[in-house]
C-alpha cells in the first residue's frame, strides 16, 4: 500500500514497536538469530535483528498491506 501522507505514516509508526524512522525512511525491525550474518542484520536493543527500509520515494512509502491494514 502506498502511504503519500506523512501524518498518517507518523501514526502508524507510532502505533508499531517494530517500525522506526531513520531520517525520512522507515525501517521496520525482526529479532533473528541468523541476523548477524546478513548484509541487513543490525544488532539493537540487545538483540541481533533483522531491517527492512521502506524508502520515501516521490509517491510516498510503500510499505506491505500487513503493516497498513490495520491504519486504512
Amino acid at each position: 500500500m502506498l502511504v503519500s501522507d506523512l501524518v498518517k505514516m507518523e501514526k502508524i509508526v507510532d502505533s508499531r514497536s517494530d517500525l522506526k524512522w531513520s531520517g525520512w525512511d522507515v525501517v521496520k525491525y525482526k529479532k533473528s538469530n541468523s541476523a548477524q550474518f546478513s548484509k541487513d542484520g543490525v544488532f539493537k536493543d540487545g538483540w541481533w535483528q533483522q531491517s527492512v527500509v521502506f524508502p520515501l520515494t516521490d509517491t510516498g512509502w510503500d510499505l506491505p498491506d500487513s503493516i497498513t491494514d490495520a491504519h486504512v
